[in-house]
């Protein structure tokens, strides 16, 4: 189960990208925001790091 363990703080060695997210989704997210006082970066962050490591290996993410 996900469980928000650190929040990353942004710093100027970041890169900075621009993304598109689903409009139900991003209305998810400004809500967990708001009710936990995390950042909306910070938690979007975390949940991309609970993807990576916890991804099944298959084929497709075997392949160079």
């Amino acid at each position: 189960m996900f469980k928000i363990n650190k929040i990353y703080k942004t710093s100027r060695d970041d890169i900075a990208i621009n993304i598109r997210f689903p409009e139900e989704i991003y209305n998810k997210y400004k809500e967990i925001s708001k009710n936990t006082g995390y950042s909306f970066n910070g938690l979007v962050i975390n949940a991309m790091n609970y993807a990576l490591e916890n991804m099944e290996e298959n084929e497709e993410t075997n392949k160079k």
